[in-house]
């Protein structure tokens, strides 16, 4: 078995809880556990301690240190703690803090797509931390006739209570679009990376039950610590 693939059923066994995290990873029950030979076992460990998921302490072995925690793929029903505040997610406690908020000038893709007929758009971005680590960073957009101050939410409340309650809005439906990006300079300095880290991007259009769009987000998230989660029902 290849390396890639030992090294994706290791870092999922964890995260499932069928290999204890607190425990070292032996690489011999490893061997025996995915049937893979030494060399596979060995170069999976290094490439998830590269990428920060485990690390190697003398006499104490290799053990799970980087985890990172799990966003619902559409995060509109999850209660997040908004902002500064804390909130339990998949065993992770996420911080939001808003580090910047102010009207700018509206452009093409944003007037479109909110229908806006303003000079100006809202623009409030936010990081996300996971104990202490700050593993996300999101840009939302919104008209300027939603007249709320962003710093005055207090949670824990979902996406689609905020909608309801700040926007005056009912959720209809989210769209979303998952995407890759390169951190530049501003985004690698709000998540203590270097510029040109690779990141997960996901774009999120919150509309009404009648197709008018309510906001625009953009997540950018570091991919060694977030993961998006989504089921699908099929009927």
């Amino acid at each position: 078995m290849s390396a890639s693939r030992v090294r994706d059923l290791i870092s999922a066994s964890i995260r499932d809880g069928h290999l204890d995290p607190d425990e070292p990873l032996a690489e011999e029950h490893l061997m025996t556990l995915f049937a893979a030979s030494r060399g596979s076992v060995r170069a999976a460990l290094s490439q998830l301690r590269d990428t920060g998921f485990v690390q190697r302490r003398p006499r104490i072995g290799t053990r799970a240190t980087g985890i990172g925690f799990v966003l619902p793929l559409a995060d509109i029903d999850s209660a997040t703690q908004y902002p500064d505040g804390v909130v339990d997610r998949s065993g992770a406690h996420v911080t939001i803090a808003i580090t910047e908020e102010r009207e700018v000038p509206v452009f093409p893709l944003v007037e479109q797509r909110l229908g806006l007929v303003d000079p100006t758009v809202r623009m409030v971005e936010n990081t996300f931390a996971a104990e202490g680590e700050v593993v996300g960073v999101r840009t939302a957009y919104y008209s300027t006739s939603y007249r709320f101050d962003p710093r005055e939410i207090r949670g824990p409340l979902s996406m689609r209570e905020i909608i309801e309650q700040y926007f005056r809005e009912e959720t209809g439906a989210v769209h979303v679009q998952i995407g890759a990006d390169q951190a530049d300079a501003h985004t690698a300095r709000l998540l203590g990376v270097s510029e040109g880290t690779p990141l997960i991007l996901r774009e999120m259009t919150y509309v009404t039950p009648t197709g008018s769009a309510i906001q625009i987000v953009f997540d950018r998230y570091r991919g060694d610590r977030v993961r998006l989660d989504a089921t699908a029902v099929v009927d």
